[in-house]
């Protein structure tokens, strides 16, 4: 795209849309041209090749689809964005729109500041498509050299066993597509984890906002959706959107298609399973804190009670000692000084005797505080070895996807 100003070519029988299209978008860093039909869109696409076409599909002579793959077919044009204008929303539409190479679908009419972030959306997603393609194109050429004779069932089955190690989803992510980069497929997925939805793309391509619409909008309860070269395959926790099925090979077409089914039931298997080991991992780590604010309590109570029982006893000898020197100023007679002592004496042994449980009571939180303990230590140690296992399985598992696989 031209650095300094934006291109844009807005092919549309409607003067009225055109005019809206200029003032939404003519400034400083965007320039807009106009074209009343598909015919002469298509010149003035080829005379002067433009950064962005917006396009109607519904016009005079050829509709917007007809313009598009002609476009497409035309070395100068077939890599230029384009975006539908259509006053349709449907899903069938908006596939007729991407099968026919659409990057966009915008609904008729349209508020300013929404075109206005399509096309800095398609700028952005323009840059990053060649970006990967030069990328991918360079990666291609050394793949090619080191391909080994691993069959693609060798591959998955590969890939089934090197998903038992994955943390993660991203790394289950990489992991599929490793493979689908082995089968020269062209893919995109959205895994839904924790009711948040994640986009992933093979290294050839970035995903468009087309691509996104036709996965959320499809129908998920199909296992299988196939509209020309592409093929949307859906399980509860992911969607993947294949861009080149293999029409011109209808048996490799057929070995793909029963291969992606048991690449996906096993990302959706292992997504589950991450979800459950979070949960239990937090769970566990939930009760081993809950453990140490009880036991760090117990230990602060049982304390309490010993320092409570021996400030007792000490407050219990002063006031025998006060009492002693008060009963010789009050002047006593023998006898009642003796009563009186007696009923002091029996109190003090009685408090004694209720103090004394106090030692029982620490007794019985010591045994608790050391089953605690215990606890603890096992819970501890099952972590520890949950995550010892899984670096084992790591190690054990260790090595590229395409390594020589051979099954026969």
């Amino acid at each position: 795209m031209n650095a300094n100003k934006i291109d844009i070519l807005a092919i549309d029988d409607d003067k009225f849309i055109q005019k809206v299209i200029i003032k939404s978008l003519q400034s400083e860093t965007i320039s807009v041209r106009t074209a009343n039909d598909g015919e002469s869109g298509i010149a003035e696409a080829t005379q002067r090749v433009p950064d962005i076409i917006l396009l109607d599909v519904e016009m005079p002579g050829i509709n917007g689809y007809e313009v598009c793959d002609r476009l497409r077919s035309i070395d100068a044009t077939k890599e230029i964005p384009i975006v539908f204008l259509s006053s349709h929303s449907s899903l069938i539409e908006r596939m007729q729109g991407y099968e026919v190479g659409g990057d966009d679908y915008l609904v008729k009419p349209f508020e300013k500041e929404n075109l206005l972030a399509r096309v800095n959306i398609l700028v952005k997603y323009h840059n990053e498509r060649q970006e990967l393609r030069d990328q991918y194109e360079l990666a291609h050429k050394s793949a090619m050299t080191a391909m080994t004779s691993s069959s693609e069932l060798g591959m998955v089955i590969k890939f089934m066993e090197k998903s038992l190690t994955c943390t993660s989803v991203n790394e289950l992510a990489d992991g599929l597509f490793e493979v689908t980069d082995q089968f020269a497929l062209d893919c995109c997925a959205m895994i839904l984890e924790n009711d948040q939805a994640y986009w992933y793309s093979s290294e050839s391509t970035a995903i468009s906002p087309l691509e996104k619409e036709l996965i959320e909008m499809c129908d998920r309860e199909a296992r299988f959706v196939d509209f020309g070269s592409r093929t949307i395959v859906n399980y509860p926790r992911v969607s993947f959107l294949v861009k080149n099925m293999p029409l011109e090979d209808m048996e490799r077409y057929g070995r793909i298609k029963d291969l992606l089914p048991i690449l996906l039931s096993v990302v959706n298997t292992k997504i589950n399973s991450l979800s459950t080991q979070a949960a239990l991992t937090s769970q566990s780590n939930n009760l081993m804190d809950s453990f140490k604010l009880i036991r760090n309590n117990l230990f602060y109570l049982g304390t309490s009670i010993v320092k409570n029982r021996q400030k007792s006893e000490m407050t219990m000898s002063k006031l025998v000692e006060e009492l002693n020197y008060d009963f010789l100023r009050m002047g006593l007679e023998e006898d009642q000084e003796e009563y009186l002592l007696t009923r002091i004496d029996t109190a003090i042994d009685e408090a004694k005797v209720e103090m004394d449980a106090g030692k029982e009571i620490r007794d019985s939180l010591t045994f608790i505080l050391m089953n605690l303990n215990a606890v603890m230590a096992k819970q501890e140690e099952l972590l520890e070895n949950y995550s010892a296992s899984l670096a084992a399985e790591a190690a054990e598992q260790g090595g590229d996807l395409d390594d020589n696989v051979e099954l026969f």
